[in-house]
């Protein structure tokens, strides 16, 4: 069994479809939304860029609250900079031995 193009598809309506102003003006601005300076894809790719930014400016927030709250800690409680020097520090007391464990 042969397959039988439409009546209406051949060589001189391709051609007069590829000729036509608004095909190839239609044609060139697909090919500019594809391949131009500020195409589709570019703009997935600042549009992705964006939010990884908004992501880590989210995180450093929350960095940045909790480092406010350890600051007040240390400035107002001696147990926390006792604690806070001897974990970050490594300080001891003089009758003390430190063991790492890692």
């Amino acid at each position: 069994m042969k397959f039988k193009l439409p009546s209406f598809i051949n060589k001189k309506n391709i051609f007069k479809l590829i000729i036509n102003r608004y095909f190839l003006i239609s044609v060139g601005f697909a090919l500019l939304l594809i391949l131009g300076e500020n195409s589709l894809v570019y703009y997935y790719k600042l549009q992705k860029q964006l939010n990884e930014m908004q992501a880590k400016k989210e995180f450093y927030l929350n960095e940045i609250k909790q480092d406010s709250i350890n600051i007040i800690k240390l400035r107002t409680d001696m147990d926390a900079i006792e604690k806070y020097g001897r974990e970050k520090y490594m300080m001891k007391k003089d009758n003390e031995d430190i063991f790492i464990i890692r």
